[in-house]
């Protein structure tokens, strides 16, 4: 966003050192603004896309994870090891 405020920056610096009319000048900005909103725009939808792209992108892998965490069958030894040692639940004390 730095970059496009500063490109519309020069680019205003630019037309009014530039030897032209005052009409022509305004003429010449409103375009060049116009463009850059357009192109603006495009980079918004552009960076829309790659964001939904990557979550899409992120669930998929998480689910994966949670595929393979399941089927090594990490989890389920480790509560089984707790549940043998008697640790994680409450204790009978005399």
């Amino acid at each position: 966003m730095g970059f496009l405020i500063g490109l519309l920056t020069g680019a205003v610096v630019a037309l009014l050192y530039a030897p032209k009319t005052g009409d022509l000048t305004r003429e010449e900005l409103r375009v060049r603004s116009e463009e850059l909103k357009r192109r603006a725009d495009e980079l918004q939808k552009i960076a829309n896309d790659l964001s939904q792209q990557a979550q899409v992108k992120g669930r998929e892998l998480v689910d994966e994870a949670k595929r393979q965490w399941d089927r090594s069958g990490v989890g389920q030894r480790s509560s089984e090891s707790s549940a043998r040692s008697g640790e994680g639940g409450p204790t009978a004390k005399s």
